[in-house]
């Protein structure tokens, strides 16, 4: 009978990062994923955030105090989005500071701050496409639970008839956002591990722009953006400081959503329920230069 786990939290993610294997260190995540429904879906995404857990790993010094590193890399899950907003925020503060701040780990030294910062963002980064593999796995039982009588390959067929094409690119999104801090914050400090962390995005994209193409939605989300840009372009005109814009547009965003069906502004789609995160609207007000 097919088993839909539930994964609680990160830490069931990161328990499957073997700080002391020196190669391969995610072997064992991968194959912990690898076994549910939608992973052929999204397969290609997660090896790519693993070989930057991967390249992480070989940052951090394994000796006896393997378990304090392992501490050092929970708490920057933990704090990602503090640590995140931190190293945003003027003044600009050294990277490695905030860190070691907010993981609580002043004895780490700067190059396993990095390394323990990127691995939080990349296990975001899986994490979103976890967490839409699962919903969607339970969705598909909640609507008829005698699909987990079928045998395995039936199973998986009932499961992926449940896949709704806007929430996986949603859940690409969310991947491509963390894996984005990597590449802002940390390409001053690391080069291998932004240019992996550059070509999963380039990846994940690429697989996005795969789904939109058999569906009638990219006028859509480029009308959806240039709304976005058009208010915060709005907000600098009437003298709202730069470092408030995404802040404002992301709060402007979540009440348009808000709103009933029919009262809801022509250039967003009927179908979004929740609105972008605050740092996929960060993305995209950089992506205008607007931020």
């Amino acid at each position: 009978m097919p088993v839909v786990r539930k994964t609680e939290t990160h830490l069931d993610l990161i328990d499957g990062i073997d700080l002391t294997t020196g190669v391969h260190p995610t072997a064992k995540l991968i194959e912990y994923l690898s076994v549910l429904p939608l992973y052929a879906y999204c397969g290609e995404q997660i090896q790519d955030a693993c070989r930057i857990l991967d390249q992480c790993t070989s940052r951090l010094v394994v000796s006896d105090a393997t378990g304090d590193l392992k501490l050092l890399c929970i708490e920057a899950i933990r704090n990602e989005e503090s640590i995140f907003q931190f190293a945003s925020t003027p003044p600009v503060t050294r990277l490695a500071d905030g860190i070691r701040h907010f993981t609580c780990c002043e004895a780490a030294s700067d190059e396993e701050a990095y390394a323990a910062y990127a691995i939080a963002c990349a296990i975001r980064a899986i994490e979103s496409l976890n967490d839409w593999m699962q919903a969607t796995a339970e969705d598909a039982v909640s609507t008829n639970w005698k699909i987990l009588e079928l045998p395995w390959e039936e199973f998986e067929t009932a499961v992926v008839a449940e896949v709704s094409p806007y929430e996986r690119i949603e859940a690409l999104d969310n991947y491509v956002a963390h894996l984005e801090v990597i590449t802002s914050l940390l390409s001053v400090y690391d080069n291998d591990i932004t240019e992996l962390a550059a070509a999963a995005m380039k990846s994940a994209t690429k697989r996005k722009g795969g789904i939109l193409s058999g569906m009638d939605r990219k006028e859509e989300i480029s009308v959806r953006d240039a709304a976005i840009v058009q208010h915060a372009r709005d907000l600098r005109n009437k003298g709202l400081p730069r470092r408030n814009v995404t802040t404002q547009v992301h709060r402007w965003l979540e009440n348009q959503v808000a709103l009933p069906s029919q009262q809801r502004p022509n250039w967003l789609p009927p179908e979004v329920e929740k609105a972008l995160t605050r740092r996929q609207v960060d993305a995209i007000l950089d992506r205008y230069e607007v931020v």
